[in-house]
């Protein structure tokens, strides 16, 4: 059962972000996994740019992290379904 209400914990959103970028699972399914809401699926998705939908829901395109020095992502688009 989705949590409301709740802030995500730095890990949770680590755990999304790892996800959204090197699985195939729908936001549905993570959402499931990971015990919240499709919308915060969506909105962590929406902050770190991780997948680009291109107004399609079932496929998109997937951006690779590449994390810098400083340990910020730098993400860098590239080509996946």
């Amino acid at each position: 059962m989705a949590r409301q209400g709740w802030s995500l914990t730095e890990t949770e959103i680590r755990r999304i972000v790892y996800l959204l970028s090197e699985t195939d699972l729908a936001a549905a399914a993570i959402a499931e996994r990971m015990g919240c809401s499709k919308s915060a699926i969506i909105s962590v998705n929406r902050r770190f740019q991780i997948r680009d939908y291109g107004c399609h829901r079932s496929t998109w395109n997937v951006r690779t992290a590449i994390h810098q020095e400083d340990g910020c992502p730098n993400l860098t688009e590239a080509h996946a379904t």
